[in-house]
C-alpha cells in the first residue's frame, strides 16, 4: 500500500508543479502583452520589467493560480490513472481507491497551509513593492490602530481607507508641520479626492496653529466642500484594507464603529483571505470524483467540462455572496464559510458515491 500511495502522490505533485509553472508562464505572457504601456511607464530598463512582473505575479495571481493548479493536477493525474484502468487493478487487489487517493488530499492540505503562509508574507510584501514601483514613490504606508499613516516631508497623513480607482480617501487627517516639526495646520475631511496636487475635500475642518504663540487657541474653519493644494502623494493610493494581512484586517474590523459598513467589508475580506488558500484542498476534493469518472467514459473531456462548471459556480457563489455581505443583506462569516462548506459537502458526497 505504501508503494501505491507514493506512486499516486508523485504523479499528483509532479503534475501540480508542471501545471503551476505553465500557468505562471501563460499569465506572465498575458500580463506583458495586455499591460505593455503601464509596464513601460513604470520600468526604465529590462531589469525593471522583470521586477515588475516578478512582483505582480506573486502578489496578484499566485493566490488564485495555486488552487487552480491543485484542481488540474488532481484531475489529470487521477484521471489518467482511471482511464488506464489502474484503479480496477487496485480494486482487484483488495485496495480501496479512496485509500489510494488519501495522499493527494493530504498533499493538497499541505499546499493550502503553505499557500496561507505565502499569502501572508511573500504576497503582501510583493504587493507593497509592486505598488511603490508603479506609483514611482519609495515611501511606505504603515497601518496602526485601524488606520493608515504616511509621512512625507513636512506632512503627516492619516486615512481610514482608500479607493485607488477613484483616487478617493476616506476619513482623512493631514498634519502640516514647520521645519522644526511644530504643527502649522490640521486638515480633517470625511472624504478627499486627489486630482494631481488638487485635493477636493468634503465636510472639511481646518485648524491653524501659530508656533510662536503656543498658548493661543487655534484657528478653526468648517467648510462643506473645498479644494486645497497639496502634493499628490501617490503612495497614499497604495493604502487600503484589501492589502492588509489577516491580523491587520482583524484589527481594522475591530476598530470600526458597530454597524459601520466598513466593519462588514473588512470582515468579508478577512474571511475570504483565510478561505482562499483552503481552496487548494477543496478543489482537489472536487476534482477527484470527476477524474474517477474517466474509468467509465474512457475520456477526460466531458468530466473536465463539468469541472469547469463546478469552479464557475463556486466563484459565482463566492462573488455574489460577498457582494450581498458588503450590502448588509448577508453576514460575512456565514456567507463565506457557508459557500466553502456547501461545495466541500458536495465534493465529499460525490467522492463517497464514486467508491461504491
Amino acid at each position: 500500500m505504501g508503494v501505491v500511495s507514493r506512486y499516486v502522490l508523485a504523479r499528483f505533485l509532479g503534475t501540480f508543479a508542471a501545471t503551476l509553472a505553465i500557468l505562471v508562464l501563460l499569465v506572465t505572457v498575458v500580463e506583458l502583452l495586455s499591460k505593455m504601456n503601464e509596464i513601460l511607464e513604470a520600468a526604465q530598463d529590462f531589469g525593471e520589467v522583470l521586477r515588475y512582473v516578478g512582483l505582480r505575479i506573486p502578489s496578484y495571481y499566485l493566490p488564485f493560480l495555486i488552487p487552480v493548479a491543485s484542481f488540474i493536477a488532481a484531475y489529470v493525474s487521477v484521471g489518467n490513472l482511471a482511464r488506464h484502468n489502474e484503479f480496477i487493478a487496485l480494486k482487484a487487489g483488495g485496495i480501496s481507491p479512496l485509500r489510494a487517493l488519501a495522499p493527494i488530499l493530504i498533499a493538497a492540505a499541505a499546499i493550502s497551509a503553505i499557500g496561507l503562509v505565502f499569502n501572508e508574507t511573500v504576497a503582501i510584501s510583493a504587493h507593497g513593492a509592486w505598488l511603490r514601483q508603479t506609483q514611482g514613490d519609495d515611501g511606505e504606508v504603515t497601518f496602526r490602530r485601524g488606520s493608515f499613516w504616511y509621512h512625507a516631508g513636512r506632512y503627516v497623513y492619516n486615512v481610514r481607507d482608500v479607493d485607488p480607482s477613484a483616487r478617493r480617501l476616506e476619513d482623512v487627517m493631514v498634519f502640516e508641520l514647520d521645519e522644526s516639526g511644530r504643527p502649522l495646520r490640521l486638515i480633517q475631511s470625511r472624504k478627499a479626492e486627489i486630482i494631481g496636487n488638487q485635493w477636493r475635500l468634503e465636510d472639511a475642518v481646518i485648524r491653524t496653529f501659530d508656533p510662536g504663540s503656543p498658548n493661543e487657541s487655534p484657528g478653526y474653519e468648517r467648510i462643506p466642500e473645498t479644494v486645497i493644494t497639496l502634493t499628490e502623494e501617490r503612495a497614499l493610493l497604495q493604502a487600503g484594507v484589501s492589502a492588509l494581512s489577516i491580523r491587520d484586517l482583524a484589527d481594522y474590523r475591530d476598530q470600526q464603529p458597530l454597524g459601520d459598513p466598513e466593519a462588514e467589508r473588512a470582515a468579508l475580506l478577512l474571511h475570504q483571505r483565510v478561505t482562499e488558500p483552503l481552496c487548494s484542498l477543496l478543489f482537489a476534493l472536487l476534482a477527484l470524483p470527476l477524474a474517477l469518472r474517466a474509468e467509465q467514459t474512457g475520456s477526460l473531456a466531458r468530466p473536465a467540462l463539468q469541472g469547469l462548471l463546478v469552479l464557475f459556480l463556486f466563484y459565482t457563489a463566492r462573488e455574489y455572496g460577498g457582494t450581498l455581505a458588503t450590502q448588509g443583506v448577508l453576514q460575512a462569516a456565514p456567507t463565506t464559510w457557508g459557500v466553502m462548506a456547501l461545495f466541500t459537502t458536495y465534493g465529499a458526497l460525490r467522492l463517497a458515491r464514486t467508491q461504491r
